[in-house]
């Protein structure tokens, strides 16, 4: 059962490149599967539950969603990126670029231990010009704060902004949530 709470704390609207509209202070609840998901409305989403947030020079601010997060089981216990963890490595958008894992967990079922895993897929196409490397020596900052001090990376879009029609607005991901597509966890 999902049910959707609106919180508002303002309403100006302002324009993300590409043509895309979000709000700046609005946050949408969502109660999926027992658990409540923040969407923050000042940035944008993916289909595969990473969001991008302008930030400086135009470039964008990504990192998982609070529905990602959630649904790891347990804490965030490593992030990988696969790309140079420094800077200037490439991404398409859709691309995988690293990967989160949760902590390992027992599956009493099979009598094993399991370990739920997030592909991190870039939101966009463009360099990465940051990595942020907190998150890669404390990981439970994802868990912490997915929206604020959980980021992954900064990507400065290509020229042509490849990507940046294929995000979706608040609005939008809330609506995606609701029908529960199919899980972006794979259990290792």
């Amino acid at each position: 059962m999902i049910e959707v709470r609106r919180m508002l704390k303002s309403t100006p609207q302002f324009k993300v490149e590409g043509g895309k509209e979000a709000e700046k202070s609005e946050e949408l609840i969502v109660r999926c599967e027992g658990k409540e998901v923040v969407i923050k409305g000042d940035r944008l989403y993916t289909r595969m539950h990473m969001w991008a947030k302008k930030a400086v020079e135009g470039c964008f601010k990504v990192g998982l969603t609070d529905y990602a997060q959630k649904f790891i089981r347990g804490k965030v216990g490593l992030v990988e990126v696969f790309k140079n963890p420094t800077v200037g490595n490439d991404v398409e958008a859709g691309e995988v670029f690293g990967v989160v894992y949760g902590m390992p967990y027992t599956n009493l079922d099979l009598m094993e231990w399991e370990c739920m895993a997030f592909d991190l897929t870039a939101p966009l196409s463009g360099w990465i010009v940051e990595i942020n490397h907190r998150v890669m020596e404390r990981p439970q900052l994802i868990n912490e704060d997915p929206y604020g001090e959980g980021w992954v990376a900064i990507i400065k879009p290509t020229e042509n902004q490849s990507g940046l029609d294929d995000l979706i607005t608040p609005k939008k991901y809330k609506k995606f949530l609701e029908r529960k597509e199919r899980s972006p966890f794979r259990i290792l």
